[in-house]
């Protein structure tokens, strides 16, 4: 399932997913956005594209290796940009 939400550039989108993000994709992209948890950024600004952004990284749990998405707990996507309006899809990890 793919999740599609709709903002103005400068908009803080909530992202109201359980569990963990396995990735996302702006369309078309802000100049820039940032990962927001409970008012404390993630990241920094980064630069925007508008191709499908993986956000899956390995992880060692003993003898296996596996892979974690990113927490969707508190988190928002802030954005920037000149005027328009972006679609943000979000691939929830299944």
């Amino acid at each position: 399932m793919i999740l599609s939400l709709e903002g103005a550039y400068g908009d803080t989108i909530v992202l109201s997913v359980e569990g963990e993000i396995e990735g996302f994709q702006f369309i078309p992209p802000p100049l820039e956005y940032r990962f927001v948890r409970r008012g404390e950024p993630e990241v920094e600004w980064t630069t925007a594209d508008s191709d499908f952004q993986s956000l899956l990284r390995p992880v060692i749990e003993g003898s296996a290796a596996r892979t974690r998405g990113l927490r969707a707990e508190g988190l928002t996507v802030e954005t920037r940009g000149l005027c328009g309006r972006f679609t943000l899809l979000i691939w929830p990890r299944m």
